[in-house]
């Protein structure tokens, strides 16, 4: 997956990097099929905003560049099913669990949710795990030097 990306600041091979957040709207505006700014794209994907975040930086961007940064797609899946599937997972086996032990739906809806609550547990020591290693976001070209005149494309 490839995204385009502007560097904030570098410290030796890793880079912080702000970029775009894409909408669900983003083909219908780049097409102009959409004359009227859609509140509810806002509101639901957070169309116009930025999100800071570092990447590997082995080409030597410096801040300021305009770059074109890229991650494995399927890294990118592998997290969101993560963050998406993992909790329902863990609060179905946590209920059908209760539901053997108990014989009844209060304690098994008591052990779902503090299942789900796990769940999210676990998923935030996983992340502060992977902050201690390499980004797996990647610069891989530079786009646009910081004070160049920006290219028509």
């Amino acid at each position: 997956m490839r995204q385009r990306a502007v560097v904030v600041k570098t410290e030796g091979k890793i880079a912080e990097i702000e970029v775009s957040r894409a909408s669900m709207c983003d083909g219908c505006q780049k097409n102009g099929g959409c004359e009227h700014h859609c509140e509810l794209s806002g509101l639901i994907a957070g169309s116009g905003k930025t999100m800071k975040t570092t990447a590997q930086n082995k080409i030597g961007a410096e801040p300021g560049d305009t770059v074109e940064v890229e991650t494995d797609s399927t890294k990118v899946l592998g997290y969101a099913a993560l963050v998406f599937m993992m909790p329902i997972f863990v609060c179905a086996v946590f209920y059908f669990i209760a539901d053997a032990v108990f014989t009844a739906e209060v304690p098994a809806l008591i052990a779902a949710a503090a299942g789900f609550v796990l769940a999210f547990a676990g998923i935030y020591l996983f992340d502060r795990s992977r902050k201690k290693s390499l980004p797996d976001i990647a610069v891989v070209e530079i786009v646009r030097r910081a004070g160049q005149p920006e290219a028509d494309e």
